[in-house]
């Protein structure tokens, strides 16, 4: 019980430093930014004005992500592990969505530091949703389940962290805007940490015994429903040399003495698959056949991984079709989005 609460402690202070030395390094760059006043004109203070609003909303939607997130975490028992993967997935690619929203925006002249501790916060939130599902779902099937939990842990502790980031954001807002003669610059507060609250007992997640005790209290209500499954993503197809248009059901690529192809490979189970067969069957009209095989060494439930294949005999002015086939993985059931088949013909 000391061993992990030494651990809980320097992962703890790990996240800190390694935090405190991205703002400094990064604050020191930008500090010069923030020296100074001046009188601002009606369309500088638009401009503040909308950068705060556009940020109060981002800010109102990464809390409802932490809401759904620890509201999925209290009905567990209710989901299966197929619901429970899919509404993980979900909270994801939501957050996903706000972090590359703060990216777009252009915070005013003197908010530029502030404007990157928000992009910290969002940053930190975003990395904490999708450290959380593969490892919870290696925790439930007893994979490296010292390391899963200590995962698990951290991805509170990111959280935590994310909102300390926030704290700051505020405060250099409003010293931001008393700088520049706006007094009560606020915006709205922002913390997505929370206790776990399963059943009749509470967690504190940050707690690396804690989230032992609620790993197993999930695994004491079902089993987990183990769901494997391999695609090929059939529009994600790259030729190199390029596809310049279509003719009919082909493909017409431009001229050049060898083709590649890159393709997405998705793993649409819910258990981390390993060593994953890529099979490219490349025919022409006259029977000319090559077969080439790449293995994907691991790939994480609902990630996506590109394979590229290089070096096929090219063959202008012939028909030609490719066959791509992902799999099947041991278990596998549905087997439709296996292969995926294209016909093309290189300018002469």
């Amino acid at each position: 019980m000391e061993r992990r609460g030494r651990k809980e402690s320097i992962i703890t202070l790990t996240i800190m430093i390694i935090i405190v030395i991205v703002i400094v390094s990064w604050l020191s760059g930008l500090w010069s930014c923030e020296a100074g006043r001046k009188d601002l004109t009606d369309e500088e203070r638009l401009n503040i004005r909308d950068y705060v609003n556009s940020v109060s909303v981002l800010v109102q939607k990464s809390n409802k992500v932490s809401y759904k997130f620890f509201n999925t975490m209290a009905k567990t028992k209710e989901l299966s592990r197929e619901d429970l993967d899919s509404e993980l997935l979900e909270i994801i690619e939501e957050s996903k969505v706000i972090l590359e929203n703060s990216r777009d925006l252009t915070p005013p002249e003197f908010f530029e530091v502030a404007h990157g501790y928000l992009g910290l916060v969002f940053e930190t939130r975003n990395k904490a949703y999708e450290d959380f599902k593969p490892a919870l779902f290696n925790a439930l099937q007893d994979l490296d389940l010292d390391i899963s939990t200590t995962q698990i842990t951290n991805t509170f502790l990111y959280m935590f962290m994310s909102d300390k980031i926030y704290l700051y954001f505020q405060d250099k807002l409003e010293e931001s805007g008393e700088n520049l003669g706006i007094k009560n610059l606020t915006i709205i507060d922002s913390v997505v940490l929370q206790d776990i609250q399963y059943k009749d007992k509470k967690f504190t997640m940050t707690n690396t015994q804690d989230v032992t005790r609620f790993i197993s209290e999930i695994k004491s209500v079902a089993e987990l429903q183990q769901r494997r499954g391999v695609a090929v993503i059939g529009d994600s197809i790259e030729f190199n040399p390029r596809v310049l248009n279509e003719q009919g059901d082909y493909l017409i690529l431009a001229n050049g003495p060898k083709i590649s192809v890159a393709v997405k490979i998705q793993n649409q189970g819910n258990v981390v698959e390993n060593d994953v067969n890529v099979v490219m069957r490349y025919m022409t009209q006259d029977n000319i056949f090559e077969e080439k095989e790449y293995t994907i060494d691991s790939i994480d439930p609902s990630r996506l991984r590109v394979v590229t294949i290089s070096g096929f005999t090219a063959y202008p002015g012939r028909k030609c079709e490719l066959e791509i086939t992902a799999g099947p993985v041991p278990g596998e059931v549905l087997l439709t989005n296996n292969t995926v088949k294209y016909k093309f013909m290189m300018e002469d």
